[in-house]
Order: structure tokens, then sequence, then C-alpha cells
């Protein structure tokens, strides 16, 4: 009886910290993202539409069975405290802050490793109907469902730290960071909104962190991005979703470059691209493509100067035009054909070749039509003189 009461007041003792922590967690992070700031952040949302009726209810009923899975794995950490197999110590000057500061790092990082394995392993077709649907009914997630796991996918997890701290002596207040640090992850996670910086370019200010866009995709794909706080481990092994970085850019809110107005932009292409200006008696210049996703400088080919060839001088989002890089050339053999040049064509965002014309409308413009077989496609080029007078106007 003694010790049925004194394991029923140590998971009474820890399961009001472990309720709360999900409760302001996830419910702090719905209110300040999905209510409180929903519309500032309409144009950062990852999906539209609204959530199905009785998935929050449900998350909400399979989160608090993982508190209580997760208590009984405090309870466990409480009893080899006790037992002198598990060290929680409460004064920083045993170990100093320098090893409290890495205790910490060594808990997010060996965590992120076990999340990925086991998450990788719950997805095997033998375990995850049995393991981890739940979860991924949850197809438009909530922060709610940060914690919204079968009984096996809880245990999963909640054994995580028990384990680890049988061989790493922890400050308790490293063991505060680490779960709340934890928490609060995966509620932003699973909010629908990106909230991570984006470079000017529109990739992620800091690329080795999961973003609210990685993880959706894992909701909305599956077989993908298994990572928890990390791209590390998904890029090593080839499970990061080939679209990531073009969903990330499509939503991300933007870092502004401090210091570049359109004036100072103006004059920086004038640098850069006015090296060669077009030439009226043929097809020469540099033109950039739709959106100003790549530039191209057109130029007699290094094959044979009777044929004009496009070269990429420069990418806006290498992610978006995935199929070519700086230098290569995707407008090849264009030879006079009455009023315009006929070559081949390479689409920059998917790769393939078509052959078609271009003509050349005005002397800062130019019309592409490319065709496979009944396919055909049409752009409009502006050169980059072009740009730079529209700039050049929007700064005055």
């Amino acid at each position: 009886m003694t010790t049925l009461s004194t394991l029923a007041g140590l998971y009474a003792s820890v399961f009001p910290a472990d309720l709360l922590r999900y409760l302001i967690g996830a419910g702090g992070t719905y209110l300040v993202v999905n209510v409180l700031l929903a519309r500032r952040l309409a144009r950062q949302t990852l999906r539209p539409g609204a959530v199905p009726a009785g998935q929050v209810r449900r998350e909400l009923l399979a989160s608090l069975r993982t508190v209580l899975i997760f208590t009984a794995a405090g309870t466990l950490i409480a009893l080899g405290e006790r037992a002198g197999v598990i060290t929680v110590y409460t004064d920083i000057d045993t170990f100093g802050w320098a090893y409290g500061c890495v205790s910490v790092t060594v808990l997010i990082v060996l965590h992120d490793a076990w999340f990925y394995w086991t998450h990788r392993l719950l997805h095997h077709r033998t375990l995850f109907r049995r393991c981890h649907r739940l979860h991924h009914r949850s197809h438009r997630p909530t922060p709610f469902a940060a914690y919204s796991f079968d009984t096996e996918e809880a245990v999963v997890n909640a054994v995580y730290l028990p384990l680890v701290l049988l061989f790493l002596p922890t400050h308790s207040l490293a063991l505060l960071v680490f779960v709340s640090h934890m928490m609060v992850r995966n509620a932003i996670g699973h909010c629908g909104v990106e909230v991570f910086p984006a470079r000017a370019d529109g990739r992620p200010l800091f690329s080795w962190l999961t973003t609210v866009t990685h993880h959706d995709l894992h909701h909305a794909e599956g077989r993908c991005n298994y990572g928890l706080y990390f791209t590390w481990w998904d890029r090593l092994m080839g499970t990061e979703h080939p679209r990531y970085l073009a969903e990330f850019a499509r939503v991300a809110p933007r870092r502004r470059r401090r210091g570049i107005t359109p004036l100072l932009m103006a004059v920086t292409l004038v640098s850069v691209f006015t090296a060669t200006r077009g030439d009226a008696s043929g097809l020469s210049g540099d033109y950039a493509s739709p959106g100003l996703g790549v530039i191209v400088r057109l130029a007699p080919c290094t094959s044979g100067p009777s044929a004009t060839c496009g070269t990429v001088l420069w990418q806006w989002d290498p992610a978006a035009t995935p199929h070519v890089a700086v230098g290569d050339a995707i407008l090849t053999d264009l030879v006079r054909d009455g009023s315009g040049w006929r070559g081949r064509l390479r689409d920059p965002r998917s790769g393939r070749t078509y052959h078609g014309t271009v003509h050349q409308p005005a002397p800062d413009r130019l019309l592409l039509r490319g065709c496979a077989l009944v396919f055909c496609k049409q752009q409009t080029w502006h050169s980059t003189e072009s740009l730079m007078q529209v700039l050049a106007r929007l700064s005055t």
C-alpha cells in the first residue's frame, strides 16, 4: 500500500505540470496564431478552408491520453532520481552553466534523432494503422494535434526522456527548458500558418530548422519530412519533400534587405546587366522571364556564331527553377525564320525542352512560344533595360 500511495502521490504531483504545459503551449499557440493574428497572417496560411467539424475535440481527447502517458514517464524519472539511477540536480554549480547549456542542446539534438527514426518506423505499413494513423487523421492539423497520438505512439515518444536521463545528468532548469521547447515547437509545427521568416530570395532564414511548411507537407502527403526540429536527417536520408522550398517561399514572410530602394535596385541592375545591350539588327541583350524567375543573356552560340543562344545569368529562387543553373543555355540554336527565330527552348521550372519560336514585337520585349506535340506554352520576356527604367520611375 505504501508503494502504491507513493506512486500515486508522485503521479499526482507530475500530472498538473504536464497538463498545464500542453494547455499553455497548444492553447496559447492557437489563441495567438490562429485567432488573434488570423487576419494579419492570412497570406501565410498554408491551406485554405476550415478545420473539419469535430477535429479539435478529437485532438484534445487524444492529447489528454498522451498527457497521462507522459505523466507516467515523468513519474519514472522521479522514481529513478529517488533510486539514484537518474540525476536531476538543482544546484547549478554542481556542473556549471556551460554544462547546463550543453545538456539542453544534447537533449534537443538527441530528441530530434529519436523522433526522426521512430517516426519513420511508425510509418511502416505494419505499424502505421495501429500506431500512427490517429495523428494523420488531422490532415489539416491545429496546434492541439501536437499530442494527438495513438497509445503506442505516445509511449514511444514518452520513453525518450527517461532513457536519455539515465546517462545525462541534467539540471531541473535545463529539463524545464527542454520540455517547454518541445511543446512549443510541436504546437507551432501544427498551426497551419507559416511563421518562420524567409530570406529575400524566399528560402528559410534558418535552413537547418524545420518550418511549419516542412511538417505540414508531412501531414499532406505522408512519406516525407519526418524531422521534428531540424532538417538534417531528412536531407541526409533523402526524405525531404522535393517541393518544400517552393512551398515555403510561396507563403513565408520575407525578410527585406535593409537599405534596398527601387533606385538602388535600378543602379544594381545597370551595373550588372548592361554589359551587353540589345542590338536592333539581331537577337541579343539581357531579358527577364515572367516574375523575374531568371535573367538570360542572348548572344551568338559558342558552337557557331550563325545561331543565337540564351544563357542564364541569374536566378531569383533556384528552388523555383530547379532544372537550370547559372551558366546553362536554355535557348539554343536559334536561327532566323521569317520575322522571328526558331530553335529549342528549355523551361527552367519543369526542365522540358520544346521546339519553338522567338519573336520580338518591340525592342524591349520577346515573345517565346514552344510546343511539345500538341501542348504549347507562351511567355513574354522583358529586357532588363526596360525594367531598370520602370524601377527608376518608381524611385522618384
